[in-house]
């Protein structure tokens, strides 16, 4: 028999000796290719003894003051005879008491995404303050060269989106090609990077997220739309309301100070449930439940009059609510009850202006009894300074943190795992599946017991972006009768329906006929403007198109600029935010590589195989296999080998049952047979991010070539990563041959002799060879075809 040790914050919990432990295994579900799914346990039982009572505080003692929040999971880790297995949370569900006395906890096991959910919380995007270190100045020319300039690497640009019907060449008024119907900066809401929110996001939880998928310009070239409201306001940038001085009011009865509940340092204010005999001994009388806790701000001496404040109110570190102030106006925060289950609450404020200015600030903590009987405790805040610079979080959608973050994995079809406690891996699951190792356990398997069933597929997946409002869209889906963008995948197979739905809006961009410029209007079907639901776009490279810009005096006329939509190239291929093959407004032509052509269909036909089937089997694996094998591995059966739909693990027997899929795929472990799709730069020297993937096992991976002129830096690596491969040009290039006559003139259409030159694809072959811990190598090759 085995010993499973399990421990809660580096404390090793005792454990019944008779207890089973069973823990279910899944990332991907048959039943939910929409979902990342994680490691859990059944609910399990731990005796109630010394040591376990102090882990868990004498839980089921409420009358005892704990330090602990047992609505929280806490960080765990179990390993199997003192082999690591898995990391997380644990769970307290309940406690069990016999005969007056604590029996037993019953607690549950739950993996590392779980715990990356806990981390989120119910933050909102807003609460990532951290996005505030890309306020930039607000003006003009700043605004133009985040619309024009491809050289520079802007987190936060502005697409040509406008809340107005935009035209072009037809003389109107909001003809941008026209002085009349020029562009406004000051009409322009921003856009982020999507990789500076997964870095805020970084910031702010304390987690690392790793992946190549991350830094390719597939994701690196992703934005969010940021825009809240139908028309832009200026805002300046936020900053935090610091409590500088403090007051008591003077007729106070509670005998505390100011700095009781005032925290200068963290520049918080904190109350919790009173004792009406604490706060008001004088009067000593009354009803603790009827006392309000109220705060309330006073923004004066503002140095601009007619100036607009809006105050952002956090709450135990998660924002709350924002309110509109001018000066000299004392609002109301916050205003509770006193009641007996009043838990803490820790106030923050932030402030932006809608103009620059200096202020200052009374924060007011109340405890009230009656409009006479009150303690009054006021925070002061020296002169501020809200400067010209634009707040990217002023502007940023209304969205839960998790909904976020899950909706980019829905939109990518990218998985998440945790490899060690606070870091994880995301990257798209066919990746993921790539670099499973090919592990045999045939003689592990009780072959004599094996379910075989038909595998309960659907008949139609539906992948669905949330219904737009936009005046386009609403035209496609009248003309089309589906929503732009989306597609259902329809299978031969006797099921149902499933949708995928990501929490985004995917708006139509329109191109004006005779150019390649591509702007997009929040205008409705009514034609009023409206906000969209959370956005991201592509931004393609850039292009040379010619319209008006009005700079706040004159007006430019602009010839390049950067655009965006549903389009991004990389290297000479095309590839969509549609899931559907579209038109694209853009390029005029249909663009293949789609949301679901290459991050779910890969998947799916290994999945709606005619061959593939469900297979159950019963398996008792060494300690040494449990521990290591990973659920992207492929496992061997005697002929046959399969993919890890579930795994259902007793960690005292070491019986592990899985349910199986056929696999029909390559993988990167098996040398020289998983086909990875050739890259196609154009025909100019340059130098390539080229993402090297690590099977399972693999200690170490050297990138070479043998073509001439070519370059890798770096040659060697230890984990997942990206080398740059730097490549000459190609002059075997497309070519106009012509003749000419003896007076050195192309001759007419009855002797015209031209003909084009084909040019011939330079080829550049990579060797990946992996070196594994015991010594066995496999290579892969990445090829390079660059372009004539």
């Amino acid at each position: 028999m085995r010993t499973v040790q399990v421990y809660i914050e580096g404390q090793r919990l005792d454990l019944f000796e008779d207890e089973q432990i069973n823990v279910t295994s899944t990332q991907q579900n048959v039943q939910d290719i929409s979902k990342v799914f994680t490691d859990f346990s059944q609910s399990f039982s731990v005796p109630a003894s010394t040591k376990n009572n102090e882990i868990f505080e004498h839980f089921y003692q409420n009358d005892i003051d704990s330090t602990l929040d047992f609505n929280k999971r806490r960080n765990a880790n179990i390993e199997i005879d003192y082999t690591p297995f898995r990391t997380g949370k644990i769970s307290l569900e309940k406690a069990e008491v016999k005969n007056n006395k604590a029996y037993s906890y019953q607690i549950t096991f739950y993996g590392d995404v779980v715990s990356l959910k806990d981390k989120f919380g119910e933050d909102k995007l807003v609460d990532l303050t951290l996005l505030n270190i890309y306020a930039h100045p607000y003006n003009a020319t700043e605004i133009k060269n985040r619309i024009t300039d491809g050289a520079t690497n802007y987190v936060v640009r502005y697409p040509l989106i406008a809340p107005r019907r935009l035209t072009y060449d037809d003389g109107g008024a909001n003809d941008i090609n026209t002085n009349t119907g020029a562009i406004q900066y000051t009409e322009l809401f921003p856009s982020i990077r999507l990789a500076a929110i997964l870095g805020a996001m970084q910031g702010r939880y304390g987690v690392t997220f790793n992946g190549t998928f991350l830094t390719d310009k597939r994701f690196q070239n992703a934005f969010l739309y940021c825009m809240n409201a139908n028309n832009f306001q200026y805002y300046t940038s936020t900053e935090d309301i610091s409590f500088d001085t403090l007051s008591e009011g003077s007729l106070n009865e509670n005998p505390l100070p100011a700095s009781a509940y005032f925290d200068t340092t963290e520049n918080t204010v904190t109350f919790d449930r009173v004792e009406y005999a604490d706060v008001f001994p004088t009067t000593g009388t009354g009803n603790s439940n009827s006392i309000r806790h109220r705060i309330s701000t006073l923004i004066y001496n503002a140095s601009v009059s007619g100036a607009k404040f809006y105050i952002d109110v956090f709450v135990n570190g998660a924002f709350s609510t924002s309110y509109e102030a001018e000066n000299n106006q004392l609002l109301t925060a916050i205003d509770t009850i006193n009641s007996p289950s009043l838990q803490s609450r820790t106030v923050s404020f932030r402030v932006r202006a809608s103009i620059n200015c200096t202020f200052q600030m009374q924060t007011r903590y109340q405890q009230i009894d009656t409009p006479t009987i009150t303690n009054v405790y006021t925070g002061f805040t020296s002169a501020t300074t809200l400067a010209g610079n634009i707040d990217p979080l002023s502007y940023i959608p209304d969205m839960k943190v998790a909904d976020f973050f899950s909706g980019l994995l829905k939109e990518f079809n990218l998985t998440c795992y945790g490899t060690e406690q606070d870091v994880y891996q995301v990257e798209p699951l066919s990746d993921w599946y790539d670099k499973g190792a090919v592990v045999d356990i045939t003689k592990y398997t009780d072959i004599e017991s094996i379910n075989i069933d038909r595998v309960k597929l659907f008949q139609n997946i539906s992948f669905k972006y949330l219904e737009s409002e936009n005046i386009l869209n609403q035209a496609f889906r009248d003309l089309f009768s589906r929503n732009y963008g989306d597609v259902t995948a329809q299978f031969n197979y006797d099921g149902g329906d499933f949708n995928v739905e990501v929490p985004f809006e995917n708006m139509m961009q329109e191109r004006f006929t005779g150019t390649d410029l591509q702007v997009g209007f929040t205008i409705d079907h009514s034609l009023n403007t409206y906000v969209p639901k959370p956005m991201i776009l592509y931004m393609y490279d850039e292009t040379v198109a010619t319209f008006k810009f009005y700079n706040g005096s004159t007006y430019d006329t602009i010839t390049e600029y950067m655009p965006f939509g549903q389009d991004l190239i990389d290297g000479t291929d095309n590839f969509t935010l549609n899931f559907n093959a579209e038109i694209s407004s853009l390029l005029g032509q249909v663009v293949t590589n789609t949301l679901y052509s290459v991050y779910y269909e890969p998947y799916l036909l290994n999945l709606f195989n005619l061959k593939n089937r469900e297979t159950t089997v019963k398996t008792n694996l060494p300690i040494s296999l449990l521990t290591n094998l990973k659920l992207n591995d492929r496992l061997i059966i005697r002929d046959k080998r399969y993919i890890i739909n579930d795994m259902k693990s007793n960690l005292t027997t070491g019986e592990v049952n899985f349910t199986l899929l056929n696999d029909f795929t390559e993988v990167i472990s098996q040398g020289g047979g998983k086909p990875i799709q050739p890259l196609q730069p154009s025909d100019q020297a340059q130098c390539l991010d080229v993402r090297i993937l690590f099977p399972n096992g693999a200690v170490s991976a050297t990138i070479t070539t043998s073509d001439a002129g070519v370059t890798i830096t770096p040659s060697t690596l230890t984990t997942d990563g990206t080398v740059e491969v730097c490549i000459p040009a190609n002059t075997d290039t497309v070519g106009l041959i012509t003749t000419e006559d003896d007076a050195d003139y192309i001759n007419t259409e009855d002797f015209i002799r031209l003909r084009t030159e084909e040019g011939n694809v330079a080829i550049y072959t990579l060797t990946v060879t992996y070196d594994y811990a015991d010594g066995t190598q496999v290579a892969n090759q990445i090829f390079i075809q660059q372009q004539p």
